[in-house]
Protein backbone atom coordinates (compact mmCIF):
# COMPACT_ATOMS: atom_id res chain seq x y z
CA UNK A 1 0.00 0.00 0.00
CA UNK A 2 1.18 3.50 -0.68
CA UNK A 3 0.22 6.35 1.62
CA UNK A 4 -1.82 9.35 0.51
CA UNK A 5 -0.90 12.50 2.45
CA UNK A 6 -3.73 14.44 0.76
CA UNK A 7 -6.13 12.55 3.06
CA UNK A 8 -4.69 14.27 6.15
CA UNK A 9 -6.27 17.49 7.42
CA UNK A 10 -4.46 19.77 9.86
CA UNK A 11 -6.65 22.20 11.76
CA UNK A 12 -5.38 25.10 13.81
CA UNK A 13 -7.68 26.81 16.24
CA UNK A 14 -7.11 30.11 17.96
CA UNK A 15 -9.45 31.36 20.66
CA UNK A 16 -8.68 35.02 21.37
CA UNK A 17 -10.87 35.03 24.48
CA UNK A 18 -8.90 32.26 26.17
CA UNK A 19 -5.46 32.98 24.66
CA UNK A 20 -5.37 29.35 23.60
CA UNK A 21 -3.97 27.77 20.48
CA UNK A 22 -4.65 24.26 19.38
CA UNK A 23 -3.71 21.91 16.60
CA UNK A 24 -5.58 18.81 15.50
CA UNK A 25 -5.11 16.30 12.71
CA UNK A 26 -7.73 14.00 11.21
CA UNK A 27 -8.08 11.68 8.24
CA UNK A 28 -10.74 12.48 5.61
CA UNK A 29 -12.36 9.06 6.09
CA UNK A 30 -12.55 9.46 9.87
CA UNK A 31 -13.24 13.15 10.65
CA UNK A 32 -14.72 12.26 14.03
CA UNK A 33 -11.35 10.96 15.30
CA UNK A 34 -8.80 13.70 15.92
CA UNK A 35 -5.29 13.69 17.27
CA UNK A 36 -4.06 16.75 19.16
CA UNK A 37 -0.52 18.01 19.63
CA UNK A 38 1.90 20.89 19.59
CA UNK A 39 3.06 20.04 16.07
CA UNK A 40 1.34 18.41 13.08
CA UNK A 41 3.62 15.39 13.43
CA UNK A 42 2.86 14.97 17.14
CA UNK A 43 -0.89 15.27 16.50
CA UNK A 44 -0.65 12.74 13.65
CA UNK A 45 1.21 10.26 15.84
CA UNK A 46 -1.57 10.57 18.43
CA UNK A 47 -4.20 10.09 15.70
CA UNK A 48 -2.45 6.92 14.51
CA UNK A 49 -2.64 5.57 18.07
CA UNK A 50 -6.34 6.37 18.33
CA UNK A 51 -7.16 4.77 14.97
CA UNK A 52 -5.10 1.68 15.84
CA UNK A 53 -7.19 1.15 18.98
CA UNK A 54 -10.32 0.77 16.85
CA UNK A 55 -8.98 -2.07 14.67
CA UNK A 56 -10.24 -4.83 16.97
CA UNK A 57 -13.77 -3.45 16.92
CA UNK A 58 -14.03 -2.94 13.15
CA UNK A 59 -17.42 -4.36 12.08
CA UNK A 60 -16.11 -5.95 8.87
CA UNK A 61 -12.95 -6.78 6.95
CA UNK A 62 -13.84 -3.99 4.51
CA UNK A 63 -13.94 -1.40 7.32
CA UNK A 64 -10.74 -2.83 8.81
CA UNK A 65 -9.02 -2.34 5.44
CA UNK A 66 -10.09 1.31 5.35
CA UNK A 67 -8.76 1.77 8.89
CA UNK A 68 -5.43 0.17 7.98
CA UNK A 69 -5.03 2.47 4.96
CA UNK A 70 -5.90 5.51 7.08
CA UNK A 71 -3.36 4.49 9.73
CA UNK A 72 -0.70 4.09 7.04
CA UNK A 73 -1.51 7.57 5.67
CA UNK A 74 -1.34 9.13 9.13
CA UNK A 75 1.91 7.39 10.08
CA UNK A 76 3.52 8.46 6.80
CA UNK A 77 2.43 12.02 7.53
CA UNK A 78 3.88 11.87 11.06
CA UNK A 79 7.22 10.59 9.74
CA UNK A 80 7.47 12.73 6.60
CA UNK A 81 10.25 15.15 5.93
CA UNK A 82 9.04 18.65 5.26
CA UNK A 83 9.83 19.79 1.77
CA UNK A 84 7.87 23.03 1.67
CA UNK A 85 5.61 25.36 3.64
CA UNK A 86 2.53 23.12 3.57
CA UNK A 87 3.81 20.00 1.78
CA UNK A 88 0.59 19.90 -0.26
CA UNK A 89 -1.57 19.34 2.82
CA UNK A 90 -4.95 20.76 3.71
CA UNK A 91 -4.72 23.21 6.59
CA UNK A 92 -7.85 24.74 8.09
CA UNK A 93 -7.73 27.64 10.53
CA UNK A 94 -10.62 28.29 12.88
CA UNK A 95 -10.63 31.42 14.97
CA UNK A 96 -12.95 32.40 17.77
CA UNK A 97 -14.95 29.16 17.80
CA UNK A 98 -16.96 28.37 20.85
CA UNK A 99 -19.28 25.56 21.92
CA UNK A 100 -22.46 27.65 22.10
CA UNK A 101 -23.41 26.52 18.59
Amino acid sequence: MSSDLSQIIVTTKTDPFRSAHGLTVHHRHFPEVRGEGDSPEEAAARLAELLSRTLDSAPSNWRRGILLRAIEDVRAFAQRERSGPSCGLSVVSRQGEDSRG
